[in-house]
């Protein structure tokens, strides 16, 4: 999805206010209430690495995504962590955790419910008995907002300066997100576009996947406004 824009992921987001250390900070307290002691941590769907980042100076951590791009950018970040390419959907690490994370919506871009049970199984799979999944869903259906503003963000880093305007549109359960880049460097100013996809599943049918899972999962408010946190514990 971001395999020409994952350079400047971390740059735009920041200037719209995302704080890693403070997310990874309230992630680590939840982690503490549900399972004391845990060592080690799973982040599926890891991105740039932001989080994992922060969650190294107290888990033994490990990242999964499916976009080699943003892998990159993890590695950069992250020389010393293990990074694999891996799908949700398909997940087999031949290792078990005590902490599996799936942050920033990206089950949003599940297909299906089938695809979302396929998903939340094998992360459930990843897990030590007792251990705790964390799973922040994308936008509630009745959060969903027609006709929003186009979303216009702009960031500057040392040597390129980016905007990025979004369009988004629904129909029936299915949400795109139409995003039009400009980079600009010392060689020009290039023009990139992005069509995301995304699912919007209710909240029963996240808890159904849960429990399908064998999980046992409460509902919690995410960070983002109109998006849920999951927390799942395997018996």
């Amino acid at each position: 999805m971001f395999t020409h824009t994952a350079s400047v992921y971390d740059l735009l987001y920041e200037s719209l206010g995302k704080d890693y250390a403070a997310e990874a900070a309230d992630l680590q307290a939840l982690i503490e209430r549900r399972r004391p002691g845990a060592r080690t941590l799973l982040d599926v769907a890891c991105g740039t690495g932001g989080h994992l980042r922060h969650l190294q100076r107290t888990y033994a951590v490990t990242g999964a995504d499916l976009d080699r791009a943003m892998l990159v950018e993890a590695r950069r970040h992250l020389p010393h962590v293990p990074l694999f390419e891996a799908d949700m959907r398909s997940l087999s690490l031949d290792q078990s955790f005590d902490v599996v994370l799936c942050l920033f919506s990206s089950v949003g871009y599940l297909r299906s419910t089938q695809e979302l049970d396929q998903a939340v199984r094998g992360m459930a799979e990843h897990l030590e008995p007792g251990g705790v999944l964390v799973v922040d869903g994308w936008l509630r259906p009745d959060a969903w907002l027609d006709d929003g503003p186009t979303q216009v963000t702009t960031a500057s880093g040392p040597d390129l300066d980016v905007v990025r305007m979004v369009r988004s549109r629904r129909a029936d359960n299915r949400t795109t997100l139409d995003m039009h880049y400009l980079v600009a460097t010392h060689d020009g100013i290039e023009h990139l576009v992005e069509h995301h996809e995304l699912t919007l599943f209710t909240p029963e049918q996240y808890e159904a996947a849960f429990a399908a899972g064998g999980l046992a999962v409460s509902v919690e408010a995410g960070p983002y406004p109109g998006r849920d946190r999951y927390v799942a514990t395997r018996p």
